[in-house]
This record gives structure tokens, sequence and C-alpha cells, in this order.
């Protein structure tokens, strides 16, 4: 109903756009639909990067392709970030999901990569980054607001596994 009515009002804004008083109307709601253009433009895009565990994950699957059975463990926040049971691969890939890890443990169990948000993991080499939507900020120029992203999911190798430590990894900000 709402759509309905506020596309009749602007038809007929529109149509008497020519009009002395109804031309301030037209340009008003000409503003109000770029305004709202642009808000949806930055809310899409923020909502886009949004999902920075799931883009991890994929990266990880893309960069490791050997048939060597791997363990994944995946924090709370990498799993609310986007990674999903749907994100997963079948064999040889295995997930733990276990929450209220002590960081300390991370070493003693035989994970080969770990998704979460710390940079750096005693036993584990920081392999690649994933930039999430941090906040809008606005600018000077030209479009007046910019999406400022920072690294929020961090994927960190085992050391102890030299296949990991050979691929190649563009390493960690």
């Amino acid at each position: 109903m709402f759509n309905v009515s506020a596309s009749l009002t602007a038809s007929r804004l529109y149509n008497n756009r020519k009009k002395a008083g109804w031309n301030l109307l037209f340009i008003l709601m000409l503003g109000a639909f770029l305004v709202s253009l642009g808000y949806s433009t930055v809310t899409f895009m923020a909502s886009y990067n949004n999902y920075p565990g799931g883009y991890a994950l994929k990266a990880l699957h893309e960069a490791d392709s050997s048939v060597k059975e791997k363990m994944v463990h995946i924090d709370a926040f990498t799993a609310m970030s986007g990674v999903s049971r749907f994100c997963e691969n079948e064999y040889p890939w295995r997930y733990s999901k276990e929450e209220e890890i002590p960081i300390e443990e991370f070493e003693k169990r035989n994970f080969t990569y770990l998704l979460n948000e710390h940079r750096s993991i005693g036993g584990y080499q920081c392999l690649f980054a994933v930039d999430g939507f941090s906040r809008v900020k606005l600018t000077p120029q030209i479009p007046p607001l910019s999406l400022v992203k920072e690294p929020k999911v961090f994927a960190h190798g085992n050391t102890r596994d030299p296949d990991i430590l050979s691929l190649s990894w563009p390493g960690c900000p």
C-alpha cells in the first residue's frame, strides 16, 4: 500500500512539475530519492563486507587442495561472520566449532588450520587475514562516504606441518 501511494504521489509531482509550487516539491522528491539510493548503497556494501569468516574459509579451501586430511578450528566470531555448514567441504576437510578453548591450548591440539579473530597464536603461523566492515567514514571528496575495512578473521597454519608452510601464503598485516 505504501508503494502504491508513494508512486501515485510521485506521478502527480512529476505531472505538475512545471507549476511554481509543485516544482520545489518535485525537486525535494528527487533529492529524497537520491538520499535513499545512497543510503541503500552504503548499507548494501557494509552488509557485503560483513562476512569475513565465509570469505576466509573459501580462501582456505582454494589455497590448500592436497588430499591429506585437514582439521580446521572455527572460533565463535568466525562462525557468526559467514561460516556455515554450507561452506564446509567433504573429505579431507574436518571442522571443529568447539567454543571457549584457551589460546594456550591450541598448540596442544592437532588442528591443521585455525580461523579466528586473533592476530597471533603460539605454534601457528598467520597465513592470511580477511578484512571486514568496521565503520563508515565521512570524506571531503566524492563519494562523501567511504567504508573502512579492517582485518577481522585470521587464518593460521600449524607450524609442525611442513606441507602448510611450503604453500604460498600472502601473510598477515
